[in-house]
């Protein structure tokens, strides 16, 4: 048998004895989810930083439901139920603060920064210890020659990406 076929064939015998363990949970990247946990459920999240795009806290809410329905197999409760996990939460804060300073007459500043802090409210309805109510903060440079206008929408984004992977990684990995 050569090198090729014998990882083929103990990737295919590992996937098969992993698949009959029932009743084990399931770790995938540190992510360690309770087997009774079936559903999830997201309030939707309010803007309370009073900055930023009218539409923020609703692409937070969408971002972060998508992010558990592509990395989990869990499912949301039904409409208006609570799920097995609940988070619910607000933005804020949004603000931009100047990084470095430029040089020279103009004191333009070279770099500012967009930081956004999201605040969680998670609740573990199978294991009270894992709750937790916490604020997420991340931020994202741009040249000082740009307005926060013309970066906000890829800055949100990436953002909120490293936001929603914090708080996930909070919520269902076992450290």
């Amino acid at each position: 048998m050569n090198k090729n076929n014998f990882i083929k064939y103990l990737f295919l015998l590992s996937t098969l004895v992993l698949s009959g363990c029932a009743g084990v949970k399931f770790t995938f990247s540190g992510v360690n989810i309770d087997p009774n946990i079936k559903t999830f459920s997201i309030e939707p999240y309010t803007n309370e930083a009073g900055d930023g795009p009218a539409t923020m806290a609703f692409q937070f809410t969408d971002d972060f439901t998508q992010y558990i329905l592509r990395n989990t197999s869990l499912l949301p409760a039904e409409q208006g139920q609570k799920g097995d996990i609940e988070f619910s939460g607000a933005i804020t804060g949004y603000r931009v603060t100047p990084v470095s300073p430029g040089g020279g007459e103009t004191q333009q500043t070279q770099q500012q920064r967009l930081t956004i802090t999201v605040k969680t409210n998670f609740i573990n309805n199978y294991d009270d210890e894992k709750s937790f109510d916490q604020g997420f903060s991340f931020f994202y440079d741009f040249s000082g020659n740009q307005t926060v206008q013309q970066v906000e929408t890829e800055a949100i984004d990436v953002i909120f990406e490293q936001i929603i992977y914090d708080t996930f990684q909070k919520a269902l990995a076992d450290w």
